[in-house]
């Protein structure tokens, strides 16, 4: 049987990267590829790409920055969780799209630790300048009038921001478990992207996210539906585009080998087996 603990994503992350006494979890990709610079070999990545687009899908600026072009953003504080976090490769993958290189144009990127509400909050009081946001999240923030400066959804590229992970001795032994993870994964998207299941799903996005306002929860949902794969495999491209970024904030990882750092067999076995489709074909 499979126990499931919820957390917020920093202390998952952090529970696993210190501590290690979980079977399979999700983790950021980049704190993965920064711990196999350090030479950490605990975990294998399994290439689960759960969203098509980037969870965190836009760039954001405070309404009192000034800010109106990406020029402005020179001299300018963007919020992120932490130093090598998906907000801080999304910022500087935003940055490189928007031709600024963030050391010539003395932008500093501010650590607020804790969830991307911290993050919302000192947006709204104008206690940093810039952040990105999560695609459903930031819809709602488009709506109310906050400057746009960069939309990941109509860029055309993917990054594989979090992925799961198993320790080697886990996928060695057990199998089954890392198996049973990733089917209650995959059955779990079925649900979001079946109709039928519409209130359900509306009903966790707006506890999970905060929103009060029913239309708020209405625009999270459609965000989300349009945002997961079938079949989520991980894009090699996309891993080999995040650990460009990597080696600017970590040059160790320049040493990574991508090809190397994930195993794909199991979501293959899911696929060939069948499962996923018939979860489609149930529905």
């Amino acid at each position: 049987s499979l126990r499931f603990e919820v957390m917020h994503p920093g202390p998952l992350f952090v529970r696993v990267a210190q501590i290690g006494d979980l079977d399979v979890s999700e983790m950021s990709a980049s704190t993965y590829m920064n711990l196999v610079s350090r030479g950490d070999d605990r975990y294998v990545a399994l290439p689960v790409f759960l969203s098509r687009n980037f969870r965190h899908s836009y760039i954001f600026v405070s309404r009192d920055s000034g800010i109106q072009e990406p020029e402005d953003l020179r001299g300018k504080r963007i919020a992120i969780s932490g130093p090598g976090s998906t907000s801080h490769v999304v910022s500087l993958l935003s940055l490189q799209a928007l031709n600024l290189d963030p050391a010539q144009a003395r932008i500093a990127f501010l650590t607020i630790p804790g969830t991307e509400m911290n993050r919302r909050l000192a947006l709204e009081t104008s206690g940093v300048d810039a952040t990105t946001l999560r695609g459903a999240v930031g819809d709602i923030y488009g709506a109310k009038g906050y400057t746009v400066l960069y939309n990941f959804k109509t860029a055309g590229m993917t990054l594989p921001q979090n992925t799961f992970v198993t320790t080697r001795r886990i996928a060695t032994s057990k199998p089954r478990v890392v198996e049973g993870y990733l089917k209650a994964m995959v059955e779990a998207i079925s649900i979001i992207l079946d109709p039928a299941h519409k209130e359900l799903v509306v009903r966790l996005l707006a506890s999970n996210l905060r929103l009060s306002n029913p239309a708020d929860a209405e625009e999270a949902y459609h965000a989300v539906t349009q945002s997961y794969e079938r079949s989520p495999h991980v894009s090699l491209e996309g891993m080999r585009r995040l650990h460009k970024l990597l080696v600017q904030i970590n040059p160790k990882t320049a040493g990574v080998r991508v090809e190397g750092v994930i195993d794909n067999s199991f979501m293959n076995k899911l696929e060939s087996s069948g499962y996923i489709q018939s979860l489609y074909g149930r529905n």
